[in-house]
């Protein structure tokens, strides 16, 4: 819903200014001018509203803002040299630090050297550690491991036995636990 308002509010924004100055329709320039915006903030008060909403009754967040959650999560260079575990394609990468639920998740991408997978099933293979194996879901949901967005595939740290410690703009990798071989979450 929202993004067919946000399209309409474009569309009249530009196109009516546009048609409006080329006509000169003076009337039509200034109600697109008018039009456009209040269409665009009513477009984003229905997002906030939708996520007071979802704080409320405790409801996981929709697809529309976890996209904006990882959008906007702060990025960070991520260091696993303390546990062995050498970050993808450099020491220096930075990877967004994302928050849901109270569970840190980063891209998979990060760990992309001790990852293989087949079909939806993803399995980490860090070392000294066992391998864990996890499905990924197509979009995040409450507790989910491994989940898509966007076309990129965010794991939760702990469901590899992983934590991050926030250190000035570095991330570090700290192992929490040793998790069982096979597993399938």
């Amino acid at each position: 819903m929202r993004a067919i308002i946000d399209l309409f509010g474009y569309l009249i924004l530009a196109g009516g200014t546009f048609v409006g100055l080329t006509s000169g329709s003076v009337t039509l320039v200034v109600l697109s001018l008018f039009g456009g915006p209040v269409l665009l903030g009513l477009g984003h008060l229905i997002g906030i509203a939708e996520n007071v909403q979802a704080r409320l009754l405790n409801l996981a967040p929709t697809p529309d803002t976890v996209r904006s959650l990882i959008k906007n999560a702060p990025a960070y260079v991520v260091d696993g040299s303390d546990i062995g575990v050498a970050v993808y394609p450099s020491a220096d990468a930075p990877y967004k630090w994302i928050e849901l639920n109270g569970e840190v998740y980063v891209r998979s991408r990060a760990l992309r050297n001790y990852i293989e997978s087949v079909d939806n099933r993803y399995s980490f293979a860090l070392p000294d550690r066992e391998t864990v194996v996890l499905r990924a879901s197509d979009r995040y949901s409450d507790g989910v491991p491994l989940f898509w967005s966007e076309g990129h595939v965010y794991v939760m740290l702990s469901a590899i036995g992983l934590s991050g410690i926030r250190e000035n703009d570095r991330i570090s990798l700290r192992t929490i636990r040793q998790t069982g071989e096979g597993n399938d979450r």
